[in-house]
């Protein structure tokens, strides 16, 4: 019967990657495609008032590269804020356009202090992006409007 199970269960895993989104390269030719409104929500982790989140905007507003950018998360949590140096929780905007086209298909945006937002496509037509401010990472999906 362990066995059964066990075997189940692997089968589950393999159709899960199987099915798993995969990996689109962004390159000059399909940049245009990015152009516009995505929606969803960035996690920045579990800290110890449980998991920090922030529903987001990135408007991505030309179509080329340098690709420029406009990040806002909606709600920054207070636990956030602070390790932002903000200490006021609520909405953050960021503007970028300097959005280059790396060699590994992704969209990089940097910042000062060595910050940065980087965007993936994926073939679900969704943006699984991250970014890294002030030695804090936070991740999410994107979905376009």
């Amino acid at each position: 019967m362990k066995k059964i199970i066990c075997l189940v269960v692997v089968i589950l895993m393999i159709a899960a990657v199987a099915y798993a989104a995969k990996k689109v390269v962004i390159t000059p030719k399909n940049v245009a495609s990015l152009k516009g409104t995505w929606t969803g929500v960035m996690s920045f982790g579990v800290f110890a008032g449980g998991s920090m989140t922030s529903p987001c905007t990135l408007e991505i507003l030309n179509d080329a590269a340098p690709v420029k950018a406009k990040l806002t998360l909606s709600n920054v949590p207070d636990e956030i804020a602070r390790q932002f140096g903000s200490g006021q929780a609520g909405p953050r905007s960021a503007e970028s356009d300097d959005g280059t086209i790396t060699s590994s298909g992704t969209v990089l945006w940097t910042g000062p202090e060595k910050n940065f937002f980087e965007i993936t496509l994926m073939d679900n037509k969704k943006l699984s992006g991250w970014a890294y401010f002030r030695g804090m990472r936070c991740e999410g999906t994107l979905s376009k409007k």
